[in-house]
């Protein structure tokens, strides 16, 4: 019935956090695809394959996109889900699940818990989530904006057979790979379902792809969300555009010139770069924890 792709990298012990977690009591199909971890760290994945009993590959791509597309072409169950080998389950992820087994939506969105990897604090990653649900109930359940502006692969289900039909993939790129593949799915979908609940924990963490500064991560983050924006535009659901506001502000770090070089991509072809600007408003808006590397 359900299909767990897990990309994974040099995260053997988070990876079996995650395991531990997962509702097993669904019976469900785990894939784990190791994307270029050392020898040593994969040594520990495939002792973990002995005892959790997942499928396990390796990936043949770039990054965690192409791992996912590894882990898509050895998946045979009715849902999908998708999960990071650094996050986890909450306790009762299995009932939420179950819930919707027989629902006739080609996507369930669920809400998300996040906190510190390493203490268990609360974190704030999972704050954009709860805006989107909150945004979905005021517009009067207005669909569009769980399948434009939910670009996480994460806290879904996602039936097999849309993503089969519409030949869905993740872009194999080092940053944001599942943001077009997300608005696809999202686009193909002729029925949603909204679950309120807290289904998955986002972690914080260092070393991440999400919480480390680099330029070409950056880079390669902020040109994804611009492709889901052309694409949102192409099917006449420009209205839905994501904000680029993150992408200009953080390219400052790496000086001006690249700064005008983000505000210069974000205004071509119909991007809208003032979208959601009066959240500079807020002292908030660009402090999260970061670990810049370059």
């Amino acid at each position: 019935m359900y299909s767990i792709v897990i990309p994974h990298k040099n995260t053997s012990k988070l990876l079996e956090r995650l395991l531990s977690s997962i509702p097993w009591t669904l019976h469900p199909q785990v894939i784990v695809v190791d994307d270029h971890s050392t020898e040593g760290v994969y040594k520990e994945v495939v002792k973990l394959s002995k005892l959790y009993h997942f499928l396990l590959y390796r990936s043949n791509g770039i990054s965690a996109g192409g791992a996912r597309n590894v882990g898509l072409q050895h998946a045979t169950g009715k849902w999908i889900l998708f999960a990071d080998s650094d996050d986890y389950y909450m306790p009762q992820a299995d009932e939420m699940i179950r819930s919707h087994e027989n629902d006739n939506a080609d996507i369930v969105f669920f809400n998300a818990h996040s906190t510190y990897s390493d203490t268990g604090e609360r974190a704030y990653r999972d704050k954009q989530i709860k805006e989107l649900i909150e945004r979905y109930k005021k517009n009067n359940c207005d669909d569009n904006v769980m399948k434009c502006l939910y670009t996480n692969s994460w806290g879904k289900m996602i039936r097999h057979e849309l993503i089969q039909k519409n030949n869905i993939s993740f872009e194999d790129v080092i940053s944001g790979n599942d943001a077009h593949f997300s608005i696809c799915t999202g686009l193909a979908s002729h029925k949603i379902s909204v679950d309120e609940r807290e289904m998955y924990c986002i972690t914080v963490r260092s070393h991440s792809i999400t919480s480390t500064l680099d330029k070409e991560h950056h880079e390669s983050s902020g040109q994804a969300r611009l492709r889901v924006n052309k694409l949102l535009r192409e099917n006449g659901y420009g209205k839905y555009q994501l904000s680029v506001l993150y992408y200009i502000g953080m390219a400052r770090i790496y000086g001006w010139k690249y700064m005008l070089h983000a505000l210069k991509e974000s205004c071509k072809g119909g991007n809208r770069p003032w979208v959601e600007a009066h959240k500079l408003l807020h002292p908030t808006i660009l402090k999260r924890e970061h670990y810049k590397t370059s």
